[in-house]
């Protein structure tokens, strides 16, 4: 949407938010939500409407979350509104892939962060990937994530890691370690 943004938010509130919560109203839908790659349409949408539920496409992972915990979560939990994770790689970028957040510029000190994050999961007897499916999903308002999966191994992987446990002493040392926001919520034992 780039610049033109202001001018679709507008289109939306003036429609479809407001179609979507009669026809709610009315039984039609069960539930109306959003899909975006940031955290603003989301509050924004939070600001004029009623959604349900929001997917955040890249907003919430174990490499970076700090702006989501302290505005986009409060934001949610108050509205009542639920999220769909579609960020627990960051495009692939936590798996090992070259690109972060469906770009092929990585932020400077991504790539370091992620390989401290991994030497700590091997050594806690866990990888990176169940890390960071455990840290999304351990957010009180995240009900789903979409973790992609491009081969049907993947997905077998995906379940996998979702029904290990991770050990608390890894949340402990990553925090310690500054390798996540103090304020994020971890997997409670």
């Amino acid at each position: 949407m780039g610049d033109r943004y202001p001018y679709f938010l507008k289109q939306a509130a003036e429609g479809a938010f407001r179609v979507l919560s009669d026809y709610r109203s009315q039984g039609l839908i069960k539930a109306w939500g959003m899909g975006v790659n940031k955290i603003e349409p989301i509050l924004d949408c939070l600001s004029m409407a009623d959604p349900d539920i929001c997917l955040s496409a890249t907003q919430y992972s174990i490499i970076e979350h700090e702006d989501a915990v302290d505005r986009l979560l409060p934001a949610v939990r108050k509205a009542g509104v639920q999220l769909v994770s579609g960020a627990g790689y960051n495009s692939g970028f936590i798996s090992g892939r070259k690109r972060y957040n469906y770009k092929d510029v990585i932020p400077k000190g991504f790539e370091e962060k992620r390989d401290r994050i991994s030497l700590i999961a091997r050594k806690h007897g866990i990888d990176i990937i169940t890390a960071a499916l455990h840290f999304v999903l351990a957010a009180d308002e995240f009900v789903s994530i979409i973790p992609g999966a491009s081969r049907p191994q993947q997905v077998e992987l995906n379940v996998n890691a979702l029904n290990r446990t991770v050990p608390a002493a890894f949340w402990q040392e990553l925090k310690t370690e500054g390798l996540i926001y103090e304020n994020a919520q971890v997997p409670s034992q």
